[in-house]
Formats: structure tokens, sequence, C-alpha cells
């Protein structure tokens, strides 16, 4: 018999907040927001790969020593002294690259073939648009041709229509990319100096100012240290009372958890400063392979039990999907309760893992 161990972190507060976020996502109105964990297993870099490419860069085309304002550096000391401001070290080496930060960004970010499990799992659940801190089109790829959403960017005249009309039963999925998409490389929001168009633009504004207050959001391999996208969502929490007046959180966020330990400090920073709800899933193999297998049963759950049942039940209860491995000539049991909806959620569950391992044999991560 071979067994999947739970993936969400043990705990009265998470098994909670995972019910919650199974209701939020079944009922079709909120949004996912997709950071660069989610499409990373199409190989494309997170923001210190980024860096580190753009460093690698600059030392070709100028070598190791540099300026920025007029301030003589080295490209080691903008990699070592500015480490703890990403947006500082993005700016310095893209005015040192010039001309050539487009085609690179471009290039870094462009299409990408090849179908990973859990990117297709993400754009399969119900939520009613999916935006994204993303450059690149991981999220488009993994659509059907048939059911292909639009997909926009906030300096596009489009945006303006999704801020008004983005909760409408009309108003069809849209994938929205809040920081430009690598083929208006000219657009892409990633230094210090391109964080200003959160000011100077009314649009950018508008939006930040509407999606943390009407919507609901999900957040998906997102790291939650880009405080200036997360500015709305604290503004919002102080707007309407912080803790003075405690309301059920609006947002949730699904994020690996290292340290079972850490639970209850990393859920109250979230919780105090942007109204956000962790629900925390194990990552015992260091490789996010629980963060696939989460996004599998969330699929099934959100078709399946109350967010009662969800938060009172034992995870391994809850969770689990038991398949009995048959040697040839052999015969399986019969299921407890073969009815319909339970021999549908086999079937679909064994159709997940099929898939899972043919696109780890594909890319050599088959366990």
């Amino acid at each position: 018999m071979l067994r999947g161990g739970c993936v969400i972190i043990d705990s009265p507060r998470n098994r909670a907040a995972y019910g919650q976020l199974v209701d939020v996502v079944r009922s079709g109105h909120s949004l996912a927001f997709a950071g660069a964990g989610v499409t990373k297993p199409l190989g494309y870099p997170n923001w210190p790969e980024l860096i580190e490419r753009l460093a690698l860069e600059v030392r070709h085309a100028r070598g190791e020593n540099i300026e920025s304002n007029g301030q003589p550096i080295t490209v080691q000391q903008v990699l070592r002294e500015c480490k703890q401001s990403p947006l500082v070290q993005a700016q310095v080496l893209k005015e040192n690259l010039g001309e050539g930060y487009f085609p690179l960004m471009a290039q870094l970010f462009g299409s990408r073939e090849g179908v990973i499990a859990s990117i297709a799992d993400l754009v399969e659940l119900p939520f009613k648009h999916l935006l994204t801190s993303n450059y690149d089109t991981g999220l488009e790829y993994h659509h059907s041709p048939s059911a292909q959403p639009h997909s926009i960017c906030l300096h596009d005249a489009a945006a303006p229509q999704f801020i008004t009309n983005y909760a409408d039963d009309g108003y069809t999925r849209r994938i929205v990319h809040v920081h430009g998409r690598y083929d208006s490389p000219q657009q892409i929001i990633l230094t210090e100096d391109d964080y200003g168009i959160y000011v100077r633009s009314p649009v950018f504004q508008q939006f930040w100012n509407t999606i943390p207050v009407g919507a609901r959001l999900v957040f998906f391999g997102f790291s939650f240290e880009d405080l200036d996208l997360l500015y709305g969502f604290r503004h919002a929490r102080m707007a309407l009372g912080g803790n003075a007046q405690p309301l059920e959180p609006r947002h949730f966020g699904v994020m690996a958890l290292p340290d079972p330990d850490r639970e209850s400090v990393v859920t109250l920073n979230l919780l105090i400063r942007y109204g956000i709800q962790p629900v925390f899933f194990l990552n015992r193999t260091k490789n996010f392979a629980e963060y696939g297998e989460l996004l599998m049963r969330l699929r099934r759950d959100i078709s399946g039990l109350s967010a009662e049942r969800l938060a009172d039940e034992h995870p391994a209860a809850v969770h689990e999907q038991v398949l009995e491995i048959v040697e040839p000539g052999g015969v399986a049991p019969p299921p407890a309760e073969a009815t319909p909806e339970a021999l549908q959620v086999g079937v679909e569950h064994l159709t997940q893992i099929t898939r899972r391992n043919i696109v780890r044999r594909q890319t050599g991560d088959l366990e």
C-alpha cells in the first residue's frame, strides 16, 4: 500500500486556514497571485539568480569597475554590500548594461516549452483571474488553446477596464502582469526607479487601492519580500482599523515553512501587517515537491469536504488518497464505499499522479 504524506503543517490554525482557503477558491470569485516560484520549474530565474545573471553580463560588457550616480563601485560590491537592497542592485546593474538590458530581459523570460504539473493544476483551479509579478507567460502557456485568457499588463489600455469590471460575472478570466511582460521589456518593473510607477501612474495607484480591498487573493510562489507591492495590502489593513478592529483575513498565502515552530511568528507578521492568512506546507524534500502535492489535493478538496470538516479532521484523514498497489495477477479489494463520486475522485487523482510522473520522467526527477 502506498500512502502519500500529509503536506500541510498539522496544527489547528493551519487546518482551519486550509479549510477557509478551500471555500474561498471554491467560490469562483477569488484571484490567484503567482510569484516567481510558480514558473521557476520552467527554468526562469528567481530574484537572486536574475541579479547574478545581470552581474555576469555587466562584467562581460564593462568589466569589474563600474559606476552609478557618479560613484565608483565594483560589481562584487553591488552583489555583496547591496544584498539587502535588491532594487538598488538591479538599478546599478541595469544602468551599466545600458540598451543591452532590454534584449537580455526579453531573452531570459521568453516563451519556453514544457508542461509543469503544478502550473497546470493552478490554472485549472476556479480562480476568477490570475495576477502575476512574473515577466514570463508560463501561466498563459498552461491554459488549453480553447480556453486561452486575455493577457494584459497594467500599462495596457485594457487595465482600467479590468479595475472596473474584474468582479463582473460576464468578465472572463484575465492574466494580469502587474510588473510587465518580457515582450515589452521597456515596461518591466525591476529596479528602484522602475518602482516609481507606483506613485507616477494613476492606473497603478487605482489598481493597488482597489484589489487589496475589493478582491480576495491567494498567493502562490510569493516570498512576501516585495514591500512595494505589499504596501497596498498594508495600507488597506491600516485604513480599515488594523488590529483595533480585527476582521477576518481576506487574503491567503500558500507558502513553505521549514521550521513548524515558527508558525505563530510568521502568521502574526502576515496577519497584522497585511491581513493575509498563511497556509503552510512542509518542504521536507527541499525541492518543493510538497507544493505540487498540495495543489493536487486543493483541486480535489474544492469539490469535496466543507471547511468545517476540513478543519476538524486530522489532515491525514482529510488529504490522504490511498492507492492499492496490486501485484501482477492479483486483485485489488473493492473500496469500502465505491460510490460514483468516490470512483471519480480516485480516477482524477490517479490521472494527476500519472501526469506528474510523466513530467518528472521528462525532467529526470521521477521519484
